[in-house]
């Protein structure tokens, strides 16, 4: 299995992940947002500036894939959480 592939899996795992715990727990996901947003986007934002160096890959970054997991589980928490409490709100 390629570094690819093996990475497609880990962010595909984070989605579903996430589905389910906003499927679960919609209040409690929404209330994460913040902080994990905020962790996501400081780490890509320290991933940037591997990123635009030529001598080292995002690869390299061991942390790397982790971070894209959690951003994927936040994309994954927001869908459902969003679209539960939506039917709850019209419910």
């Amino acid at each position: 299995m390629s570094k690819k592939t093996k990475r497609r899996w880990l962010q595909l795992f984070g989605f579903i992940i996430g589905l389910l715990f906003g499927l679960l727990r919609p209040d409690q996901i929404q209330q994460l947002f913040p902080i994990l947003g905020i962790g996501v986007g400081i780490g890509y934002f320290i991933s940037s500036r591997v990123a635009s160096d030529d001598d080292k890959h995002l690869d390299d970054l061991p942390w790397f894939i982790p971070l894209q997991m959690i951003m994927y589980f936040i994309i994954g928490g927001a869908i459902s959480s969003s679209i539960v409490l939506a039917i709850e709100l019209f419910s």
